[in-house]
């Protein structure tokens, strides 16, 4: 998941964009009992993605509601995005 990032819009006017660390990777994969590449790519829902968006919310310091209605009101929108930033670690 080298370079994958999520791009958080709060309904507060907040933006956020995280890279996604092991944590909530890890987080993430114990929620739904799956690998993420395959939720994201063959099993993707909308709640994937608002869930990585709470737990990188969360894993980054910023206080949240429960995962649940009253934290997804809190959201403009969510999307994946490449980091730039991230330089490939993975080798042949």
């Amino acid at each position: 998941m080298d370079g994958l990032a999520v791009k958080v819009s709060l309904v507060d006017g907040a933006d956020h964009t995280f890279t996604l660390r092991p944590r909530v990777i890890v987080d993430f994969e114990q929620k739904f009992n799956k690998g993420l590449g395959k939720l994201l790519g063959e099993e993707q829902k909308l709640e994937h993605l608002y869930y990585l968006a709470w737990s990188s919310l969360k894993a980054n310091g910023i206080v949240v509601k429960p995962f649940g209605p009253d934290f997804l009101d809190t959201l403009k929108s969510v999307e994946l995005t490449t980091d730039p930033s991230s330089g490939s670690t993975e080798t042949a």
